[in-house]
């Protein structure tokens, strides 16, 4: 397991300076990192399912790591483990409105955008 030196986004958000601290275009580069993460993971057959800003840390030279993968699984899966799960404010409707009864009902790596658009409007 690496050492990661850094903080969390949510800790990096909370602080009453943040918007004099980082630049529209830091808060993009940091956007544009959380999305490549989700895509690799994506392109790898993987959902995070539980992507908020306490769950990124953010080392000091400003690269993005995704932690908490404790309810991340396949995206092809024919049943999933935990049908709805995420954090409260950062759900996708998807995932929320979930029914296991309806075969059709499914959902996809999508929910991870929503959840990174959810950040984004946070940040």
């Amino acid at each position: 397991m690496d050492l990661i030196q850094g903080k969390s986004l949510e800790d990096i958000l909370s602080r009453p300076t943040f918007k004099e601290e980082f630049s529209d275009e830091q808060i993009m580069y940091l956007f544009h990192s959380i999305l490549e993460c989700t895509a690799y993971m994506a392109s790898r057959g993987i959902m995070h399912r539980d992507l908020k800003p306490t769950n990124i840390l953010v080392e000091k030279e400003g690269r993005v790591k995704l932690i908490d993968l404790g309810l991340a699984t396949y995206i092809d899966l024919p049943k999933y483990i935990f049908n709805r799960c995420g954090s409260p404010g950062y759900i996708a409707p998807e995932v929320f409105t979930f029914k296991e009864d309806v075969a059709s009902s499914r959902y996809n790596d999508r929910c991870d955008v929503f959840s990174a658009g959810c950040i984004l409007y946070y940040m």
